[in-house]
């Protein structure tokens, strides 16, 4: 990704020291045609303009400051963007549902942090990625972006995109290993909702003080084309706690098999007396200036004391074309099956219960 620097060279007041400073402009805008279909009475289909299908589009702002003595200062932030209709998206102030912002709303919402930096690691304050969400971004063949082709564990699940810590949290104070462990990796993050002491639910007696109170931590190993990790985090909820665990594993071939890598990832999460578990399996196939990429994941929700286990399953095809190192066109390709009383479908298209739904899209990438 080719990127616009602004260095600033400043002279130290106490030491008459030089530090360098430098800000970097980046961003991605994604935009493609998107049709989707469902299956059954009173199933629907559309056809749209969508948003982040390859890649999650977005604006930001990165810098760090020399300290010198091996420390840095550090800031990020980042908004997302609907490039389809010139909107943005709204924040979450106290990882609740309380504290979402009006739809639409450009916002720093994917993250905004300060940290200090060394060779101790980093300490980083801010609204940040929860280190759960991390194995689901990395270990998925489709990466972040929102498409047809997305995890659907984490699109549909309890501790997914619909929550308000499935991706990041807000007040948050993380700390991440520094890189020189031979492979080895981590972070731990606590993050506040920020009620106080005498807080309670609307309308009861009924405590909610450490609503949105997040804990989080990932630990993994990576070296030669192996990668595995295992990431767990718990958010507190008066009317019952929200937990995701994770682990996510990754093997890349070498030249003889055309640099493949397999992918895989298991999933289970619970909120309050609802459990779920997921799995998804998937590669990575380089070919000339492009990359085929597949996938294929299994949600089953648990409810307690129901007698059947809504369950969808979600195959996935896809290729990316690079004509640069920053511009890219796709094409993707989905089928999401239910069965046990599921009715998921695909962004935009309405199935029946134990239905099918698929659907298509065309798009082009821009990163800057």
């Amino acid at each position: 990704m080719k990127k616009y620097l602004l260095t600033l060279v400043s002279i130290s007041a106490a030491g008459g020291a030089l530090a360098q400073s430098s800000l970097t402009l980046f961003g991605v805008v994604d935009a493609a045609v998107t049709y989707t279909r469902g299956s059954g009475d009173g199933s629907a289909h559309k056809t749209q303009l969508t948003n982040s299908g390859n890649m999650f589009s977005r604006l930001g702002f990165r810098g760090t400051e020399d300290l010198g003595g091996g420390y840095s200062a550090n800031f990020w932030l980042e908004m997302g963007l609907q490039n389809d209709n010139a909107t943005g998206f709204p924040s979450n102030s106290n990882n609740q549902a309380s504290g979402n912002g009006t739809a639409g709303l450009l916002s720093f919402n994917r993250r905004a942090t300060v940290s200090l930096a060394g060779a101790f690691g980093e300490l980083r304050l801010g609204r940040d990625y929860v280190p759960a969400f991390w194995n689901t971004a990395i270990f998925d063949p489709f990466g972040t972006g929102s498409g047809i082709g997305a995890n659907q564990i984490y699109f549909s699940g309890l501790g997914g995109l619909v929550a308000p810590t499935g991706t990041r949290a807000s007040n948050s104070i993380g700390y991440l290993l520094p890189a020189s462990l031979g492979g080895f990796y981590g972070q731990v993050m606590y993050a506040m909702g920020e009620n106080d002491s005498s807080s309670v639910l609307p309308g009861t007696l009924v405590p909610n003080r450490h609503d949105g109170d997040h804990t989080g931590a990932r630990f993994g190993y990576q070296s030669g084309g192996i990668n595995v990790a295992l990431a767990t985090g718990r958010t507190r909820y008066a009317s019952g706690d929200l937990r995701v665990t994770n682990l996510g594993a990754a093997y890349t071939f070498g030249p003889s098999l055309m640099n493949l890598k397999l992918t895989s990832e298991l999933y289970k999460e619970s909120k309050g007396t609802t459990d779920a578990k997921g799995a998804l399996v998937g590669f990575q196939l380089p070919i000339g200036p492009g990359e085929i990429k597949a996938s294929y994941a299994r949600y089953r929700l648990e409810p307690a004391g129901a007698l059947r286990k809504p369950t969808s399953t979600k195959l996935a095809i896809g290729y990316v074309h690079n004509l640069s190192k920053r511009t890219a066109l796709y094409a993707t390709i989905a089928r999401i099956t239910n069965s046990n009383g599921a009715s998921a479908a695909l962004t935009g298209a309405i199935t029946a219960v134990n239905r099918a739904s698929s659907g298509a899209e065309f798009g082009m990438r821009h990163a800057f």
